[in-house]
């Protein structure tokens, strides 16, 4: 992959890179030249040996296993109940186009092989009429019809595995909106399997980059599955409450080894389903069934509710640290912050969006960053301002190293250590991702101490005014 005119050329080692800096090919403009015939890196001897490398390295283990080219879907190729265990990484969704990627490489193996495998590379480019994602241009640009594509292929999938296998099914799955997790577990309850459990693992490098971009998740999520007798009917009262109850239990486990935002929720979606899947049907009052995107919207809310358990401070904050802890500063889907207001909440979407804590792009939203709120009305500096509007006014003093002003506002609501005020800082340390509103946060918790000491010095020769008089 490194002798081709778009690879990409590494600034910091002065190597060639190859193409693939994601899932897809970058538009870049380096166009990096190699000698495929010299021996550093990017020439053909430098790639063959880290191939021959890998292959005396696994060649050392006693492990033996017997392999066999399984087809997804075919139900023939294993006996029913053959295999005691399963392990698959179905496609994420609309992810990754990765027929179309392929191609990259199936024109010069065509070139190579096609006399000895003429078969394999009978087509000019790779089949992609069969391949099991949800991506819309190669269903006439439609995306109900390429996830209804995606939710059947899966399900053939899964229905072949639950005859074949007499035990568990592992099923990594790392995409983390609700569409996606809605069309895994159709296909899961529909071949007769139900989720036993589902964990967040940090299986991939700090540094990672798969063109996932907001739909991935930084840790990947397990699912485990086995073959199902399902009870019947379920009233959705029993199996809410039931919800509920371990979806509060995973919360408080996830976050406390460290779990945030989406990984920690769609870790709970799985043990959700489990309650649910126990039935062939779950009714609600007036008898209309409970579908598993209704399911997966209640685990959110009680995983919303759990994370909020216990925070004192007012509803704009409040909103500020709980969606932070759910979705990030990533964008959403536009209808989320209704959804969210309606949990257990005393102020409505026009609010949010009225107070900047949520910043509108198209049909798109994100967590609005300090320098996107401390603006025009939203200022922080009166003693009955919203928590977050002070913590975020105080961020922005202190970027703009405004000293005095910084401590005046300390005075007025920060001059012990346990103020909400260093809570709130507290909070947003934790869950803030890699930044300038993190630099920040970090920069006043370290000069804590300091601040609060100065603080109490008469630097205004005035008694502490309710507003600050900016």
């Amino acid at each position: 992959m490194a002798n081709t005119s778009l690879g990409r050329w590494h600034n910091g080692r002065e190597t060639i890179e190859h193409p693939f800096s994601r899932q897809a090919i970058a538009m870049v403009f380096d166009y990096p030249e190699s000698n495929p015939f010299c021996s550093s890196s990017g020439s053909a001897t430098n790639q063959l040996e880290w191939i021959l490398r890998y292959i005396e390295s696994e060649s050392n283990s006693s492990f033996e296993t017997i392999l066999k080219n399984a087809s997804s879907g075919e139900k023939k190729q294993f006996g029913e109940k053959k295999l005691t265990a399963v392990i698959t990484d179905p496609p994420y969704y609309d992810a990754i186009a990765y027929a179309d990627i392929s191609d990259f490489f199936y024109v010069w193996l065509k070139r190579t092989l096609n006399d000895t495998y003429s078969l394999n590379f009978s087509t000019p480019q790779t089949p992609k009429s069969e391949e099991c994602t949800a991506l819309k241009h190669h269903h006439n640009n439609s995306e109900q019809e390429a996830k209804l594509y995606f939710e059947k292929k899966l399900t053939d999938i899964f229905d072949a595995i639950e005859q074949q296998t007499s035990d568990i099914v592992s099923i990594m799955f790392a995409h983390q909106t609700t569409e996606a997790w809605t069309t895994l577990c159709n296909s899961i309850l529909s071949a007769r399997m139900n989720i036993t459990g589902s964990w967040p693992m940090d299986t991939e490098m700090a540094n990672r980059s798969l063109g996932l971009a907001s739909a991935a998740l930084e840790s990947s999520v397990t699912v485990s599955c086995r073959p199902s007798e399902r009870l019947g009917y379920g009233s959705f009262k029993q199996v809410k409450r039931a919800i509920e109850e371990k979806v509060n239990t995973e919360v408080e486990k996830l976050y406390g080894l460290g779990f945030r935002g989406a990984d920690l929720l769609t870790a709970c979606f799985g043990q959700a389903v489990s309650e649910f899947g126990k039935y062939e049907k779950v009714e609600k009052a007036d008898g209309s069934e409970v579908t598993v995107a209704e399911l997966l919207e209640l685990a959110k809310t009680a995983a919303f509710n759990a994370l909020l358990r216990g925070f004192e401070g007012d509803e704009y904050t409040k909103f500020y640290i709980g969606w932070l802890q759910m979705n990030g500063m990533g964008e959403t889907d536009f209808d989320d912050a209704a959804k969210f207001t309606r949990i257990g909440m005393n102020i409505d979407v026009s609010d949010i969006f009225h107070h900047h804590l949520l910043i509108k792009d198209g049909n798109k939203q994100h967590l609005a960053s300090y320098t996107e709120r401390i603006t025009g009305e939203v200022q922080g500096t009166n003693i009955s301002d919203p928590l977050i509007d002070q913590v975020q006014q105080a961020m922005m003093l202190w970027s703009k190293e405004n000293r005095p002003k910084l401590l005046r506002l300390i005075k007025l609501v920060g001059s012990e250590a346990n103020n909400s005020f260093w809570r709130v800082l507290a909070s947003l340390k934790e869950l803030l991702p890699d930044g300038d509103d993190l630099k920040q946060v970090n920069e006043l918790l370290a000069n804590s101490e300091e601040l609060i000491q100065s603080c109490q010095k008469d630097i205004t020769g005035q008694a502490t005014q309710m507003n600050l008089g900016f």
